[in-house]
């Protein structure tokens, strides 16, 4: 029954986190946490999960310093803020179940939905203050918009790998 449910109760769980972070700010940071609790705890291949999320983390931190680095990005005094670290670990876990047709779409699909789609939450945080994107706005979003294909295409090859793919599981 829950695995029938799983995709939306992911889904949902990762759009919690978001709107926390969106409305709560720093204040967020309990909720994030619960929420990527009880997505590990719902996870149905915790070992080769948490191995895709840790070392996934990298990528997503990779993707954020070099975002700042360009100057597309600024968060203020924090380089990192702790609630971008964890609404990472919470979007890495939702990668494998209710992100996991993007994964698997054809480039042709995949590239624009990643390179478009992705900057619209950051814009959407520069609105509330959380963050600051590059201007004019149509510049940072194909920048980030590569930053984010390039790292969302190293997350797709970390998740081909036999030791950390789902059993059962291959890319094509």
């Amino acid at each position: 029954m829950m695995k029938k449910y799983s995709v939306v109760i992911n889904f949902v769980l990762f759009q919690l986190a978001w709107f926390a972070v969106f409305f709560l700010k720093e204040e967020s940071l309990p909720v994030v946490l619960v929420t990527v609790a009880l997505m590990f705890a719902l996870s149905p291949a915790k070992t080769r999960d948490v191995k895709f999320v840790l070392v996934g983390l990298s990528v997503g931190m990779t993707i954020e310093v070099v975002a700042i680095t360009v100057g597309v990005i600024d968060y203020g005094p924090a380089v990192i803020p702790v609630w971008l670290l964890l609404l990472w670990l919470a979007l890495l876990f939702s990668f494998r179940e209710s992100l996991n047709k993007l994964f698997h779409l054809p480039l042709k699909y995949r590239a624009p939905i990643v390179w478009l789609c992705t900057p619209g939450s950051y814009f959407a945080g520069s609105k509330v203050e959380i963050l600051s994107t590059l201007e004019p706005l149509w510049i940072f979003w194909v920048v980030y918009g590569a930053i984010w294909f390039v790292g969302f295409e190293c997350l797709r090859w970390l998740d081909a790998q036999s030791h950390i793919r789902r059993n059962g599981e291959v890319l094509s």
